[in-house]
């Protein structure tokens, strides 16, 4: 399986939510190239209280230090002219319905209890620093400029009460470090880039971007990410390259201590077995995310062979957890901070290949449910059995 590597972190931003995933539209087997249903906006304050806004300048500038705050937000006009705002660290909001993403936010507006945006507000500054991947500005206006050192940067706009778009300014120069950030940021869709009233434009002497290592994270108050390992990739467990079909190796390489993407290379017997998918993972483009390739392709990505994993009951306890080709044979279980979709895919003829459980798919709770059914119906499961709500035993 051939891997890709993704350069940039694209979001989808909803009203009080963005939800970072990274898109492609191949069928890389190990590229990051999934999308996300909106969550609710209930994520918005998972980590931080963020509807206490910061009241002044010294504050924000803790909120986004690298031990701060995934959110931050203003409740008023804000004017530190001439001053600096360095956002760094890696942080990942946590959707109350089991989505997680690497993101920072800055919240420059108030909302109504319908999340439509009653206020924006102006941050001034001398510039902000961006050195955390998946940083965004919601709504309101940053009056200075804006240096990019990390993938993800992008704007989020709401709507007003009149129904009209809120959007996020930058009054002053948007800078990145690098072409290649700059690439990634004008390839987002028109509704997720900031309105710049100054230059957008390259300026290589800035800080280069860090890349973000893969491997298992602990996401701790805040949203703060530490890693419990850094590394364990396509190939460390599995051998995902070539596969497996032991069940044992495959139980091992989609436990907590495992790989973020997991192939096998024919069909997995664990009959009568339960398979947890455990941990929280970036992949090889810093996103939260797990993968299991139950397929072959040929030099095109095309699928020419699916695989079957037939277990009692395969349990995703991981957020972003997603079936890059492959049936379930057995009940699957979707624990209150696990997420699951099927990626779509295409076989040789261009026709479109589903994954399919042949039994029962659960969600532990109802909004995890109504997350899975408002995705497109390319990224549900093929069911033979119910889609609801029941917890795992």
């Amino acid at each position: 399986m051939k891997k890709s590597k993704v350069i940039a972190l694209l979001a989808v931003s909803t009203l009080s939510v963005g939800i970072l995933a990274a898109c492609s539209s191949s069928n890389s087997s190990s590229s990051s190239s999934k999308s996300t249903a909106a969550s609710s906006s209930k994520a918005a304050d998972t980590f931080t209280g963020a509807t206490t806004p910061n009241k002044t300048f010294s504050a924000l500038q803790n909120t986004f230090k690298s031990t701060g705050n995934w959110l931050g937000a203003t409740g008023a006009d804000m004017d530190a002219t001439g001053q600096e705002l360095t956002v760094d660290g890696t942080f990942v909001a946590d959707g109350a319905t089991g989505e997680a993403y690497v993101a920072r936010k800055l919240a420059i507006y108030d909302q109504n209890s319908q999340h439509q945006v009653t206020a924006q507000y102006t941050l001034t500054v001398k510039d902000i620093v961006v050195k955390s991947p998946g940083f965004y500005i919601s709504n309101g206006t940053v009056k200075g400029d804006v240096l990019v050192s990390a993938l993800g940067f992008h704007a989020q706009n709401g709507k007003k009460t009149d129904g009209s778009v809120s959007q996020a300014t930058i009054d002053g120069n948007l800078k990145f470090a690098s072409q290649a950030l700059l690439d990634a940021y004008n390839k987002l869709d028109a509704t997720q880039k900031v309105v710049v009233t100054g230059t957008t434009s390259v300026d290589t002497s800035l800080a280069a971007a860090t890349e973000v290592p893969m491997g298992a994270i602990t996401v701790g108050t805040h949203g703060l990410v530490t890693w419990t390992f850094k590394g364990n990739g396509a190939d460390t467990q599995s051998g995902a390259t070539t596969g497996t079909v032991d069940a044992s190796v495959l139980t091992k390489a989609l436990g907590a201590k495992g790989a973020w993407l997991v192939a096998t290379n024919g069909d997995v017997d664990a009959s009568g077995k339960t398979i947890s998918v455990d941990g929280i993972f970036l992949n090889e483009a810093g996103t939260v995310q797990r993968t299991l390739a139950m397929i072959a392709q040929d030099s095109n990505r095309n699928i020419t062979k699916v695989y079957t994993l037939t277990v009692d009951k395969l349990i995703v306890n991981s957020p972003e957890f997603d079936f890059e080709g492959g049936n379930v044979k057995g009940d699957v279980y979707v624990g209150a901070k696990g997420s699951i979709l099927s990626r779509p895919m295409t076989d040789v003829t261009g026709a479109a290949v589903q994954s399919k459980i042949d039994g029962n798919l659960y969600f532990a709770t109802q909004d995890q449910l109504d997350t899975y059914k408002a995705l497109p119906a390319a990224q549900q499961f093929l069911v033979t059995g119910s889609v609801a709500v029941k917890a795992a035993k």
